[in-house]
């Protein structure tokens, strides 16, 4: 089993694996381009050579703000976004966010799909 690396932030989690990250962000945040700037330093610093996938776990109701996507697709080695999510209206939320996303993007309603996901994208 690979090794899973943890951080805590002010406004969430992230549990950094192989090939992917999984954030859960905390209630009420407004994810903006500032909190992107210390999500993509940190994760970076895993994935300097490698293809990965970011995975958000929608468990607690934030924000995100859609300039916030137009950053987050020029990172290089970044091939896809999925969002979990069992919310019709988080749901409708994440499709709407895909709209500022250039690379894959998917939503689903477990973590488990979101890994399948990841693997399927990072094998293509």
């Amino acid at each position: 089993m690979s090794r899973i690396l943890y951080h805590n932030l002010d406004y969430g989690e992230l549990f950094i694996f192989k090939n992917y990250v999984i954030a859960q962000i905390n209630e009420g945040v407004v994810l903006n381009p500032e909190n992107n700037d210390e999500m993509r330093d940190i994760i970076l610093n895993y994935f300097t050579d490698r293809k990965w996938v970011y995975i958000s776990n929608r468990t607690l109701d934030y924000n995100v703000n859609p300039i916030t996507y137009f950053e987050t697709s020029k990172i290089d080695n970044l091939i896809g976004v999925c969002i979990i999510t069992t919310s019709v209206i988080g749901k409708k939320t994440a499709l709407f966010e895909s709209e500022f996303y250039s690379k894959r993007f998917m939503v689903v309603s477990t973590v488990l799909e979101a890994i399948d996901w990841a693997s399927e994208v990072l094998d293509e």
